[in-house]
């Protein structure tokens, strides 16, 4: 498909004559560069996005075609996105390597080191011709054993994690620091052996975080920020003395016998000058090493590692290369040349997405690129790779397709010059190249042929983080050992594993289940739920036919390879268009590929299983076809089918079709497991006694908080009570700001009451409940009732469907209870003792009621203090919710927690457990990373918690080392304003700039003063009045944290942000706006809001 903005030539353009001495004068103007329009002042500087140089290209060459130029400044840039162009501008004789932007800026660190040093500078000539031959393929073989002795590391630690998450970013850091350190210098970093980075590794991650941003800001603006580089500064020092202490030591001691690099350095004068290394240079080279080498190979282990993941066919072609290469024994330096397909799939990750996406030349003299467009040696030549490695003219119309067989049977040998790029050009071409290869076909050789390999969110979509290179950000791995591969973790002189349960002692001291119950496995695949609840309520039905699941309900991604024979196996899934779910694509790569191969057919001998399929017939063309392929695979590699696969189309009834499936399912897996016991049934049953002496509560049991003050903070006005408690945590238990306190409520007394006065209870009286499994029903001896209705179920939830057509069977012929419509129920959040006590004549048994009441569950409560502050104590900021109902304003409603918040006095006891976020609500980890807080009403006790972590900083160092930070709270008026004394004080001293939005003033208040905003203002109003200081903000990569209600303050400022997105980009849908949201929430727009 040709491209509307460019027009190749038929035929290869002729390449300029060397031996030309025609003046810049005489080369002709040629052919105008496509380029964007520029504005005014700012010339195309609103093209590119800061954050993201790369991407900026990738787009405009979608839109201005292989070669456009843009205005930067006093930069002149010409990107180039095509084979042809490229291969023009990669002959060395007519155009060389421009150090210039990120390349230029980094120099403060590496100066004359190879990667960075300018193409006349003399000892980039000395490094080059000398380390070349210690860096080619022949030498780096030899460093095969310390590559080994690295991933042994690795692995046992990857091991010793047992199933958590595995953050690539992190583990693929700190092998290339030890595979560098340990083969180039001897030096063993010790990545492994700490829980966090290495200081050089973090040092190194805030040089290059500070370099892209001054590459980035005007030369004006860089001076604006003298802070920043004297931190910077700092940290190159504190680097280029680790450099200079392992020279200093080597000289120290030499050691003619270690064949390493630097070594070669410290004696090796160069064949053309005679001349050696200096020790300056040698530090600038180790830096070079350091910075290029473990950023370059990192990434692509991340790249590789994600592509496979997302391309589970691929992912077990290289499993069964590993196996077939390998088998069961170690991995041999022979080995690997034999590992083709591995190697193949490194070379397709970088030609899809590697960690370089452009290099920077120039021409040596003006000429015309192309023979028709001029170009000057001060203008900067991108070469896009992005462009290169998707060009058609060379990868065919499939060049978006993720295919290592392109790289197969010669594929590999035909591509033309300088179509595969990932490691630069020529003789500035990346000189660790065969270095970094073989680690990373070691890497993969060693972790497949010993895990199972999945990702830690099924749903992870990439995302790049772009510094000096480019990564995917936050992807995280787990794994677990592949049967039989015990003995592949006893590594010869490696250390020995750290204290604590390995993975499979872990499984085992977790498992409770009462033996008396057959065991079974449960798996399940579906991207919404509905799955997931069908293997629940298997799991829950289990033991009433005798039946447990002691490993409880897992993905099917987690049975690869991991199938049991010694229990019969549900496999749950749905199909999505004819694919498997995200946490199903490996287990059905895993049973196609092992199909294809007819050796296979008895490698699930031994298993028993049954199949369940969810699906929509509006899909009719796949229909069910990922739960009939599981099915029909699992029979063809030997697995035995205990019942007929069930199916369910959940357009229809959703339940029906699995309830008849489980009635004939039960019955086979008691027969299979040979169970004659009674088939339990589900009814409750309830006994209730009155104790021969009346037992009187002595308050609540012990928990482990102690209440230290409960104080009203804001008295009840146009909003419901607000207040602070202050809670002693127990020893041991530490948070951090942005964390939950959960804890466990008592039902309010009124609720209580209502339940015993319509049964006629004494809450006294004691019950034993048996005939059930809910473990929230249960008790060793009896409970008085009092105790069980206040701590043990739900009393206020909103009746269910299933709970009102329940009650029709309890109630007389001439009830009103089939006029009430349940819509309408949900929405006055009616209950189900609310309908009994409304409705009198309905006699529903005292023991059905308790069946049908769902477990009292925690809540949680944000925590509005700081453990910079109180590391011991917490404190929480409430509403009491207190009110006439919305059925019946005759009733009170008391909410359940804040009531009984509210309730607890000084001295109380209290359970509660500290709960960590799961999103990354934090402030950020830099001091000096501007944060934009948007909180409304009691939505500011996290924002407290952060505004008092700055205060901590600023007591301690001084508010200048602080960033830009700004709180937008909203509230009803100015008697709910929250921490006003507080959040004045801390304004006054320069932590934060407070903005107040007040929805509903001059209710019998004081009036708004001078400044504070109009009647009705909204927060999400003031966010969109102060955008631009806001965007500037933004740019400069603040952090956006938001807290409060979800339907209101998390939606709308949403859509504001949404809004000034699209100002800001002209001509952009409302997709693209919302989808640049999503990208920023897992890291730049965090929202913590409640229902």
């Amino acid at each position: 498909m040709s491209c509307p903005f460019h027009k190749p030539t038929s035929k290869p353009t002729p390449a300029p004559d060397p031996n030309s001495t025609a003046s810049d004068e005489e080369v002709p103007p040629g052919l105008p560069i496509p380029h964007p329009p520029e504005k005014l002042l700012l010339g195309n500087f609103s093209e590119i996005d800061p954050n993201f140089i790369a991407s900026s290209f990738w787009r405009l060459a979608d839109i201005y075609g292989p070669i456009f130029s843009l205005h930067l400044g006093k930069r002149n840039i010409v990107v180039l996105s095509n084979h042809e162009l490229i291969n023009e501008v990669s002959d060395d004789r007519y155009y060389e390597k421009f150090v210039t932007g990120v390349q230029e800026e980094i120099r403060v660190f590496v100066k004359n080191g190879l990667f960075t040093s300018y193409s006349e500078e003399e000892e980039w000539g000395i490094a080059h011709r000398t380390l070349m031959p210690v860096f080619g393929p022949m030498h780096v073989r030899k460093m095969f054993p310390q590559m080994v002795d690295i991933l042994s590391q690795m692995v046992l630690r990857w091991d010793r994690l047992g199933g958590e998450r595995i953050s690539t970013m992190d583990t693929f850091t700190r092998l290339a620091f030890d595979v560098i350190g340990l083969c180039a210098f001897n030096y063993r970093f010790n990545a492994f052996y700490g829980e966090e980075l290495i200081p050089f590794a973090q040092q190194l991650g805030e040089v290059l975080i500070e370099t892209g941003l001054r590459t980035n800001r005007p030369a004006f603006e860089n001076k604006l920020h003298p802070r920043s580089k004297k931190h910077m500064m700092d940290n190159i020092h504190a680097m280029w003395k680790v450099c200079d202490d392992i020279v200093a030591e080597r000289k120290a001691n030499p050691r003619p016998d270690v064949d390493d690099i630097l070594n070669v350095m410290l004696t090796a004068k160069d064949p053309v000058t005679g001349k050696g290394f200096t020790d300056e240079n040698i530090r600038y080279q180790m830096a070079t090493f350091l910075v290029a080498g473990h950023d370059t190979s990192a990434g692509s282990m991340m790249f590789l590692f994600y592509n496979l993941l997302q391309h589970p066919e691929t992912l077990q072609k290289c499993y069964a290369e590993v196996d077939e290469v390998l088998g069961d024994r170690p991995l041999e330096l022979e080995d690997l040349p034999k590992l083709k397909y591995i190697e193949a799939s490194l070379r397709e990750t970088l030609r899809f997405l590697g960690p370089i996406p452009a290099i920077t030349r120039r021409a040596r003299k003006t000429t015309l690129l192309a023979g028709k467009y001029r170009v000057t040696p001060d203008m900067a030549i991108v070469s896009n790779f992005k462009g290169l490695h998707h060009d058609p003219a060379v990868w065919g119309d499939d060049c978006n397709e993720f295919k290592p067989e392109r790289f197969l049977n010669g594929g590999w040998e035909k591509l033309p010059a300088n179509a595969w790029k990932p490691f630069g050009n020529g003789v500035r071409s990346c000189i660790g190249r065969y270095l970094a290869e073989q680690e990373i076909i070691i890497t993969m050789a060693m972790v497949l042929q010993r895990f199972v390999v999945e990702m830690a969110d099924p749903d992870y979509k990439l995302k790049i983080k772009s510094t000096l290179t480019i990564k995917p950000d936050n992807f995280d791995l787990k794994v677990r050992r592949r049967p039989g591969k015990d003995h592949l973790f006893s590594f010869t002189g490696a250390p020995a594993p750290a204290p604590g349960l390995k993975a499979a002692e872990k499984k085992t001291t977790a498992k409770t289940q009462s033996a008396n119950l057959k065991p079974m496995a449960i798996y399940y695949g579906g991207n919404t739920g509905t799955c997931k609840s069908f293997a629940e309520d298997l799991e829950t039905s289990a033991a009433n036919h005798g039946l447990g699941v002691p490993d409880k309900v897992q993905s099917l991604d987690s049975a690869v390879e991991h199938l049991p024979t010694d229990r019969p196996v549900i496999l749950i899934t749905s199909s999505y268009e004819g694919l498997p779910p995200d946490n199903a694509r490996n287990f059905v790569a895993w049973l196609e590929t092992r199909a294809k191969d007819a050796t296979n057919s008895k490698i699930l001998q031994g298993v028993t299983y049954a199949v369940f399929g969810a699906g929509n017939k509006d899909w009719a063309a796949t229909y069910h076809r990922i739960p009939k392929l599981v099915d029909e695979l699992m029979a063809k590699l030997g697995a035995t089918r205990l019942v007929a696969a069930g199916f369910v189309d959940v357009s229809q009834d959703i339940a029906g079709p699995f309830e008849d499936w489980k009635v004939t399912l039960f019955p086979k897996l008691r027969e299979t497991a040979g169970i004659t016991s009674q088939v339990r049934n589900a009814e409750v049953a309830v006994q209730i006694t009155t104790p021969e002496t009346p037992s009187k509560l002595a308050g609540e049991e012990v928990s482990e908080g102690t209440v230290l003050a409960n104080s009203i903070i804001a008295a009840r006005g146009i909003g419901p009570e607000k207040r602070q408690i202050d809670i002693q945590l127990p020893p041991d238990v530490e948070y951090r700001s942005g964390d939950y306190l959960a804890i466990q409520p008592f039902n309010p007394l009124p609720s209580v009451t209502r339940v015993l006065r319509h049964f006629s209870l004494h809450p006294d009286d004691l019950i034993t409940i048996t005939n059930t499994t809910k473990a929230h029903l249960l008790s060793p001896t009896p409970l008085t009732l009092f105790n069980l209705l206040s701590t043990r179920v739900e009393l206020s939830q909103p009746i269910t469907a299933r709970q009102l057509t329940l009650l029709a069977s309890y109630a007389p012929t001439d009830s009103t209870l089939a006029t009430l419509n349940h819509t309408t129920l949900l929405q006055s959040r009616t209950s189900l003792l609310d309908i009994l006590t409304s409705h009198p004549s309905i006699h529903l048994p005292f023991s059905i009621f308790i069946d049908l009441l769902p477990p009292l569950t925690y809540r949680q409560y944000s925590i509005s203090s700081s453990p910079l502050v109180s590391p011991t104590t917490c404190s929480l900021t409430y509403d009491v919710h207190a009110s006439p109902s919305l059925h019946d304003s005759t009733v009170p409603f008391h909410g359940v927690a804040s009531t009984y918040l509210a309730s607890l006095q000084p001295g109380s006891r209290l359970r509660c457990f500290v709960r960590t976020t799961n999103i990354p609500f934090r402030l950020p980890v830099d001091n000096k990373t501007p944060v934009i807080m948007i909180a409304t009403g009691t939505g500011i006790a996290p924002m407290r918690a952060f505004m008092l972590d700055r205060v901590a900083v600023a007591d301690a160092r001084g508010v200048e080392v602080l960033g830009d930070a700004r709180l937008y709270y909203g509230v009803r008026g100015r008697e709910d304003w929250l921490y006003k004394e507080d959040l004045e004080g801390w304004e006054g001293r320069g932590i934060v700039k407070v903005k107040m939005a007040f929805s509903r003033p001059g209710h019998g208040e004081e009036a708004p003063t001078e400044g504070e905003k109009r009647k009705g203002a909204h927060v999400d109003q003031l966010v969109w009045e102060d955008r631009e200081e806001l965007k500037a903000l933004f740019r400069d990569g603040a952090k956006i944290l938001v807290c409060g209600s979800a339907s209101r303050v998390g939606r709308s400022v949403s859509e504001v942000a949404t809004r000034i997105w699209e100002e800001a980009h002209p001509g952009a849908t409302r997709e693209e706006a919302e989808e640049w949201l999503r990208g920023c929430r897992e890291e730049r727009f965090v929202s913590d809001v409640f229902g």
